[in-house]
């Protein structure tokens, strides 16, 4: 039964995502209660907004988004709901097969009154260019204007994985693809390959941020190569979550001084072969 959330909660929460370096919030992603479900069960799944794959389920809030959908084996379908609704998805009697979580938010806006918070906020996102960006532009170094949007994907696998089930590209402005399901990885499997997209074209040299939950949550980082391409490691079974950074400078809107694409991916892996 899904729940409603009381008015100032949501107004508390939804301050977390507008301003998520002042309150400590930073990436954003789908949370899914089970990634790996039997078929007929009901899927559920949270977003999330928060650090160090920790942070607060955020509400079901059709005004924030632009887009909030399901694809599976029998198409895409838009999840839809009830201001308010935790979790915020919630699909019963779900088909086999691998189904795709996407979500888009609306643009939101951080002004910026400490360099050196921006300093530290794109040297985590390996994007320490963007400093010597800001100054050649001309830009103060302070009372400057970021506008940012979120771009979330989930894979959950429900039922047997088949050779056929596999992520693909949804159209978000930028997006993480995983090129082989993580269901398909033989328990000897390492690494799982993926693709970081740009406008549907490759994103090249751009950090992604690998973190992996069990009972704690450790970070790494990997780098896209010429083809927008990262092998992640997957060492361990758990959940993960991978999120990267694209900026780029506004040249259209003199309010803003950076636009900001965030792309996040979750999956679960299933136990390693430590040898």
């Amino acid at each position: 039964m899904l729940r409603m959330i009381p008015r100032f909660l949501i107004a508390v929460l939804a301050l977390l995502v507008a301003c998520p370096f002042s309150v400590g919030a930073h990436e954003f992603w789908i949370d899914p209660i089970d990634h790996i479900l039997s078929p007929g069960d009901t899927l559920e799944a949270n977003l999330k907004v928060g650090q160090n794959y920790a942070g607060a389920v955020y509400p079901l809030l059709p005004g924030r988004l632009t887009q909030f959908s399901v694809s599976g084996p029998k198409g895409t379908n838009d999840i839809t709901g009830t201001v308010g609704d935790v979790p915020a998805a919630r699909l019963p009697e779900i088909s086999t097969g691998l189904h795709i979580l996407a979500y888009e938010s609306t643009t939101d806006r951080l002004k910026f009154d400490d360099w050196e918070l921006f300093n530290t906020y794109v040297a985590y996102e390996g994007n320490d260019w963007a400093v010597a960006a800001h100054l050649r532009a001309g830009l103060p170094k302070t009372g400057f204007t970021e506008g940012y949007r979120r771009y979330a994907k989930s894979l959950v696998q429900v039922g047997e994985p088949q050779t056929g089930d596999a992520d693909r590209r949804i159209g978000l402005a930028i997006e993480l693809v995983a090129l082989v399901s993580p269901y398909l990885l033989a328990p000897d499997q390492q690494e799982l390959p993926v693709q970081l997209l740009w406008q549907g074209a490759p994103l090249a040299q751009q950090q992604i941020n690998v973190f992996h939950n069990s009972k704690t949550t450790t970070l790494s980082a990997v780098t896209t190569d010429q083809d927008g391409r990262a092998m992640v490691p997957v060492t361990k079974g758990g959940r993960y979550l991978l999120n990267a950074v694209h900026m780029v400078l506004n040249n259209t809107d003199t309010d803003l001084a950076w636009d900001s694409h965030w792309a996040s991916l979750t999956f679960e892996i299933s136990a390693r072969d430590s040898h």
